[in-house]
């Protein structure tokens, strides 16, 4: 019998996926263990192999679209199967197991990664809908509900379209393909007479008169290079960092490091191992021994409590193609500067790659984010939620330094690094992070310290 392919699960956080890539079309033989699809999970394209043989029948997620977890996006069986008994067979299931709490339903999916196998759970399943909505019994889905409503179209009119999607449900994508798509056009000012269409067949798509629009001059003079919207990982990185500085009163605590003897140190650490030791494993190994000896900055504010942590899981902020994304080096407290190299390395590197669990970028307690290597002499970090604290590390600059000689004071020059932490005051008080960032500061200027 044909079985319904889901968006998974693949993080405890996840809610929503985004389909980045079919790798397989309608009427394709597919075998298990294949790879079916990718989607960007959070801030990680992840891909998802088949656990059946068979035919794809049905294929209800374009690329680039977003669905809930656990909505249908793809039916597998044997050609000539209906793919939409098989929709109407997982509706009912859907709706016992949603109404019962069971832990019963099928997953057609599973990450290639073994170690969020466990994670693409379907225990609670959407109802028909999964999430349409619209007045009467027309299903929309929420992009296609979005199109309206951006292009100032009255749902209803949408009522004579035949909807493609989960039991029927009317798709952006059908909304395109249909003549609401020329309504949507001609409230921008476009002309529609010679404009080239980059759908399916020559059809007009929402995209070729956003393009045709920016290419336009406004009567105001301002042109426009290009417009991109605000979906995907830019929208969730807003979103955390919008809701981390509604939520979390920051405040800020900043201080100058003098990086010789850190350089020094990182210099005969990496001769002896024989491995390159960056600023950050030191950093990393510095920010662990500070929060073990002040705990009260490695807590969270979950579900009214104040969770105070064992762990220093360190998460290091990377910025790569696919966005910024923070992986996280775990019970740094339990390992050697050596480990944390070689283990920061990795997770560095396939971060920027794009190929991280959920896993490895999630679980964090600390975070650090160093700008240093872009020249940046000073800036200001948003706490990482559910965090309390963030560590942003500067560029070191070459500047002069009054120190004192015997009785007398006299100006040096030195390589000074500025760290500045951010704090949820409502978790730090300022004389516990104004200590902690003082024993930051003397760790990285006396770093044997750090391996005591």
């Amino acid at each position: 019998m044909a079985e319904v392919i889901i968006m998974p699960k693949l993080g405890f956080n996840m809610e929503e996926g985004q389909l980045v890539k079919w790798h397989k079309s309608e009427g394709d033989s597919i075998t298990k263990g294949e790879l079916f699809f990718e989607i960007n999970t959070d801030k990680t394209n992840m891909p998802v192999e088949a656990t059946l043989d068979g035919v794809v029948l049905k294929i209800m997620l374009e690329e680039g679209e977003t669905a809930p977890v656990f909505t249908p996006i793809a039916v597998v069986g044997q050609a000539g199967e209906d793919y939409a008994a098989a929709l109407n067979v997982f509706t009912g299931a859907a709706g016992a197991d949603a109404a019962d709490d069971s832990d019963s339903g099928s997953s057609t999916v599973a990450p290639s990664s073994a170690a969020d196998s466990d994670l693409a759970s379907t225990s609670v399943l959407p109802s028909a809908a999964a999430g349409a909505s619209a007045p009467g019994d027309m299903k929309l889905t929420p992009r296609a509900k979005k199109y309206l409503a951006d292009n100032n179209i009255d749902p209803a009119e949408a009522a004579r379209i035949e909807g493609t999607g989960f039991a029927g449900g009317i798709t952006e994508a059908d909304i395109k393909a249909s003549p609401l798509a020329r309504k949507a056009a001609a409230q921008t000012g476009v002309a529609l007479s010679g404009l080239e269409g980059g759908g399916p067949g020559g059809k007009i798509m929402k995209a070729d008169v956003e393009k045709a629009a920016a290419q336009n001059q406004p009567c105001d003079g301002l042109q426009i290079l290009y417009t991109a919207p605000y979906k995907g990982v830019r929208k969730i990185i807003g979103e955390k960092l919008s809701f981390s500085m509604q939520q979390s009163p920051h405040i800020y605590f900043t201080d100058s490091v003098d990086t010789a003897p850190m350089a020094e140190f990182r210099n005969e650490v990496s001769e002896a191992l024989g491995e390159k030791i960056s600023v950050t494993d030191i950093l990393a190994i510095a920010a662990s021994r500070a929060l073990t000896k002040y705990p009260g900055v490695n807590s969270s504010l979950i579900d009214g409590a104040i969770v105070t942590y064992r762990s220093t899981n360190i998460g290091v902020a990377v910025a790569g193609d696919n966005g910024l994304i923070v992986p996280v080096i775990k019970n740094v407290q339990e390992k050697t500067i050596s480990e944390v190299a070689k283990i920061s390395r990795d997770l560095i590197d396939r971060a920027r790659a794009g190929s991280l669990s959920p896993d490895e970028y999630s679980g964090g307690t600390f975070t650090i984010s160093n700008l240093g290597m872009f020249g940046i002499e000073n800036f200001t970090a948003i706490i990482n939620p559910p965090e309390a604290a963030i560590l942003a590390v500067s560029a070191a600059k070459k500047k002069p330094v009054v120190i004192t000689a015997g009785e007398e004071d006299k100006i040096v020059i030195k390589s000074m690094m500025s760290i500045q932490l951010s704090v949820d005051h409502r978790l730090i008080d300022g004389l516990l992070a104004a200590r902690f960032v003082a024993y930051i500061k003397e760790l990285l200027e006396n770093p044997l310290r750090i391996l005591l």
